[in-house]
C-alpha cells in the first residue's frame, strides 16, 4: 500500500513539473534571409506586419539606468497624473521603494485619479498586506494575476513578467526594473541590481496601454477605454517604435524573427 501511495505521489509531482514548464507553442526552427538594413523602409513595413502592432513614427524614448534614475522618474510621473494610471509589474516587495510607490498611488487615488494596479501573484508575494489594504481603501483597484488555486496548479508557471506603467494614456514606462529595494542606487555592489527602463512619449504609448489591457481584461473581464485611457497622441520626436508582447501561448517565434541587420 505504501508503495502505491509513493508511486502516485511521485507521478503527480512529475506531471506537475511537466505541465508548468511545457509551453503550448512549438519551438521555432527556421531562418529568415536578410533582405533589408534597419534603416530601409521595407524593414519597418515588414517588421510591423509580421510582429503584429505597426511600427509607429513620432516617438521619443529616454533611457533610464538603475534605480537612481528610474524610480524618481516613475514616481514623478505618477504624482503628475490627472486622470488615469495603469500599472503592471512582476516584482513588488516590501521596503522603502514599495512604500514610496504605494504612497504616491494612494495620494493620486484620493485626488480622484482612476488607478488600476496589476501584481503578479507569485512575483509580488512579498508585498505587505497593509500596503494592499491601504491602496484598496484609497480607491486603487488592485488585481492579482493568476492567483494559484488547487485547480490551476498546472499553470503555476504562467506568470506576467511585464513591467508597464502608463500615465493618462500619454506617458509610458517599460523595462526591467522591479518595485523593490534591490534596485536602489546605481548597481554599486552585488546586493543591488543593474537594470534599464525607458520613459516613452508619442503614439506608441497607446500600444503600451493595449499591452496592459491584454492581461487586465483576461483577469478581470473589464475593458478600460475612453479618452483618458486612449487620448489622441501627437508625435513627440522622430523615433520609430513598436510595443511587442509575448506570452506562454505565443510570441516566441515572432520575437526571434530578426529580418535584417546592418551590413
Amino acid at each position: 500500500m505504501l508503495t502505491i501511495i509513493l508511486t502516485i505521489s511521485v507521478t503527480l509531482v512529475v506531471v506537475f513539473i511537466v505541465l508548468n514548464f511545457k509551453t503550448p507553442e512549438k519551438e521555432p526552427h527556421h531562418k529568415i534571409e536578410h533582405l533589408f538594413g534597419v534603416h530601409d523602409s521595407g524593414f519597418r513595413r515588414e517588421m510591423g506586419l509580421l510582429l503584429g502592432p505597426a511600427i509607429l513614427p513620432g516617438n521619443h524614448a529616454l533611457a533610464l539606468q538603475n534605480g537612481d534614475e528610474i524610480f524618481p522618474a516613475m514616481l514623478a510621473a505618477i504624482r503628475m497624473a490627472k486622470f488615469t494610471i495603469t500599472f503592471e509589474t512582476f516584482v513588488y516587495w516590501s521596503g522603502s521603494v514599495g512604500d514610496a510607490f504605494a504612497a504616491a498611488l494612494i495620494e493620486r487615488a484620493k485626488s480622484g485619479v482612476r488607478i488600476h494596479l496589476m501584481l503578479d501573484w507569485v512575483g509580488a508575494s512579498k508585498i505587505p498586506a497593509h500596503l494592499v489594504e491601504a491602496m484598496t481603501q484609497a480607491g486603487v483597484e488592485v488585481v492579482r494575476y493568476h492567483a494559484v488555486r488547487w485547480f490551476t496548479l498546472g499553470k503555476l508557471n504562467n506568470r506576467t513578467h511585464r513591467k508597464v506603467l502608463v500615465i493618462d494614456g500619454m506617458l509610458g514606462f517599460t523595462g526591467g526594473v522591479g518595485i523593490a529595494d534591490d534596485w536602489l542606487g546605481h548597481a554599486q555592489d552585488p546586493d543591488h541590481r543593474r537594470d534599464m527602463h525607458f520613459q516613452v512619449t508619442g503614439p506608441v504609448v497607446a500600444q503600451f496601454q493595449a499591452a496592459f489591457l491584454y492581461n487586465w481584461i483576461k483577469t478581470t473581464g473589464n475593458v478600460l477605454h475612453g479618452e483618458h485611457y486612449f487620448p489622441a497622441l501627437v508625435p513627440s520626436r522622430e523615433q520609430h517604435m513598436q510595443m511587442f508582447t509575448s506570452s506562454p501561448k505565443g510570441g516566441s517565434a515572432t520575437s526571434r524573427s530578426q529580418m535584417a541587420r546592418p551590413e
